[in-house]
């Protein structure tokens, strides 16, 4: 877009401050909107797509579409910039109906520069292309599932597809591996630096109602805002982390045991037991074995410890071009 990068990043960071004093920028549909994101991040990423919208060339993405409030927020403010959301529906929607409720808003809300893309976020990049039609994502949103595998990839995947002046912002940067996974990113790509991190004290669901209210009209779950920024003008900033490392080691320890896919409810029934909760130990046993009975097959499979999932892989393999050589 041949914008001048100094210049540029200060509108970044007009945009981050302005959201941070005023909120919102539009309130266009918000009477039909519901969501899981602070008044704050909406109203970022409203002012963030206004440096895009008078570019033909450009779009908005976002991976994690819930139920529409960010992906129509910012198509409603800015009719003329194509906004796409990202999501295949299966995470936050127990009752499978977040897909046709989207599809119902947009037609209620009349925004017709709003398209889904009903596809988990690594098939949906295999072929973005076909979706973009040549565009480049100005502005890109990662609001999709938040383990620490799927933060990274969603960062990475994203780089092709990007304006030369992009700007991402990462949503839920309170849960440790969201915070690690961009540190990751930005240790690695020299490209990128960050413009602002905003936190609350916990997960909304843990806040008492005061404090609920304040961060609902902030940054809700927290939020990282990161820019391309090419010629080096940002000193490097990064997100705090905890330098100890066992929750990842425990990570690898859960995914090759024999009962890896029972860990959350097993988790559940530990939290019982210690917390010697007889009602709530008798529930979650209950639902333990449920979930066992449903994956039986799946844990008849696997050794008691140090599953691998290596079986039937080559014992050695070269890449075909030596073939040629």
């Amino acid at each position: 877009m041949g914008k001048d990068p100094r210049a540029f990043l200060e509108q970044v960071f007009a945009c981050v401050d302005t959201a941070d004093r005023e909120g919102l920028a539009s309130e266009r549909g918000l009477g039909v909107l519901e969501g899981l994101s602070g008044r704050k991040t909406v109203g970022v990423l409203q002012r963030l797509a206004g440096l895009f919208a008078a570019d033909e060339d450009a779009c908005y993405l976002e991976v994690g579409v819930f139920q529409g409030l960010t992906l129509l927020a910012l198509a409603l403010a800015h009719p003329r910039l194509p906004c796409f959301g990202v999501d295949d529906f299966s995470i936050l929607d127990s009752e499978g109906r977040n897909l046709a409720l989207v599809k119902e808003r947009i037609g209620e809300l009349e925004a017709t520069n709003a398209v889904l893309i009903n596809e988990g976020f690594e098939t949906a990049f295999d072929h973005l292309d076909d979706h973009l039609k040549g565009r480049r994502i100005g502005l890109y949103f990662y609001d999709g599932a938040h383990d620490y595998r799927s933060q990274l990839m969603g960062l990475m995947l994203v780089r092709p597809f990007l304006t030369g002046d992009a700007v991402v912002v990462v949503d839920d940067a309170n849960y440790e591996f969201v915070r690690q996974a961009t540190r990751d990113f930005l240790l690695t790509d020299d490209d990128f630096k960050m413009v602002f991190e905003g936190y609350s004290p916990a997960h909304p669901a843990n806040l008492d109602v005061a404090t609920l209210k304040h961060h609902e009209a902030g940054w809700l779950n927290g939020v990282h805002v990161l820019a391309r920024d090419p010629a080096d003008v940002l000193p490097r900033m990064l997100p705090p982390v905890d330098h100890e490392k066992s929750l990842y080691v425990n990570d690898w320890l859960v995914h090759r045991h024999q009962f890896a896919r029972l860990a959350p409810e097993a988790l559940d029934l530990a939290q019982a037991t210690c917390g010697k909760d007889a009602v709530a130990r008798e529930k979650r046993e209950a639902a333990l074995r449920s979930r066992f009975a449903e994956a039986q097959d799946l844990v008849a499979e696997r050794f008691p410890d140090r599953n691998t999932m290596s079986d039937g892989l080559p014992e050695g393999r070269f890449n075909p071009w030596r073939s040629r050589a």
